[in-house]
């Protein structure tokens, strides 16, 4: 009987052992949930969450949505942890008094002009014809109006359409738009499906001859709540160092950085390989990017100041 119990008491410490070694591991796993749209700056954090580069103590989940709007609102809940979206995007909540910081921005070149029956060469061709865009009030809507107005033409002079990115893109290829603006991947999509397109005008080269040759836009950034920085900034730094690796592998592995982004984004591999000829996908210094954010910045205030909340942010911006 004596043995019996000894037996029992044996088990059932060896039970509750692995019971409390079980939830010690459970309870020390941490989550971390990014959201972004399907684009190519999301491939860096896909690859960190496959590889698991994180550590086995951090569950970090990436969540791909192009609701915006619903990302803007989980991150000032604190819902979620990082976000991937336009760097004015983030500057306009953040002058909302929400909590989040700039990590870094990774697309620099990713918005072309198309254009239906013959290429273009200079804005002013543009006079008279129909110009698809995705938002009103959005950064291709400012870089339309910007060129435009730089190019000595009143957008009254032309018809702008302001339809959804897939939408518009449609709309484009049944040649009920003469032009439109649309960014990569959208863009070889369209050219793959579309006769008599042209490739008119980079959006880059036409902001470089503006600045002197500076031909960088800061289209698309990481953010990450003003919350997880308080608490864990040594994650917050571990996180950053291996987007920018992320980064890197994806410009030296586009085969597999596409087949990655297909088996997320619900677009063929061959596309998205495509698309990287004609995105500038990189991380660059602080002392560099910074002021190419405020040459953007200061550009949007003069025709769009709502665009990025009214006012420049602060440093406090910046992680």
């Amino acid at each position: 009987m004596q043995r019996t119990n000894k037996f029992l008491l044996i088990v059932l410490t060896f039970v509750l052992l692995v019971l409390i070694t079980n939830f010690t591991v459970v309870a020390a796993e941490k989550e971390i949930i990014l959201h972004s749209p399907p684009t190519v700056a999301v491939l860096p954090v896909l690859w960190m969450e496959e590889n698991e580069l994180l550590g086995a103590d951090i569950d970090l989940t990436v969540k791909i949505s192009p609701d915006l709007n619903r990302a803007n609102a989980l991150i000032a809940k604190g819902d979620i942890d990082l976000m991937i979206t336009g760097v004015n995007v983030g500057a306009k909540i953040f002058n909302k008094g929400i909590d989040v910081k700039l990590m870094d921005v990774s697309i620099w070149a990713i918005d072309y002009l198309l254009t239906r029956g013959a290429k273009i060469d200079s804005w002013p061709e543009l006079k008279g014809m129909t110009l698809g865009l995705p938002l009103k009030g959005g950064p291709l809507d400012f870089l339309a109006r910007y060129f435009l107005r730089e190019n000595g033409v009143d957008p009254t002079e032309l018809q702008l359409v302001y339809k959804p990115l897939a939408n518009g893109a449609r709309s484009f290829q049944l040649g009920q738009l003469d032009a439109i603006i649309l960014p990569e991947p959208l863009l070889t999509v369209t050219l793959n499906k579309t006769d008599d397109v042209f490739l008119s005008l980079d959006l880059n080269e036409e902001w470089a001859k503006l600045h002197h040759g500076e031909g960088r836009i800061p289209y698309v950034g990481l953010f990450v709540s003003g919350k997880l920085v308080e608490q864990d900034p040594a994650l917050v730094r571990e996180i950053n160092q291996l987007y920018k690796k992320g980064v890197n592998w994806v410009n030296n592995n586009p085969e597999k950085a596409a087949a990655l982004g297909a088996k997320y984004f619900n677009m063929p591999a061959p596309v998205i390989k495509a698309s990287f000829t004609r995105i500038n996908l990189n991380c660059y210094p602080h002392e560099e990017r910074n002021p190419l954010i405020e040459l953007y910045f200061n550009e949007i205030m003069e025709i769009y100041p709502e665009m990025i909340g009214g006012k420049l942010p602060d440093e406090s911006f910046y992680f």
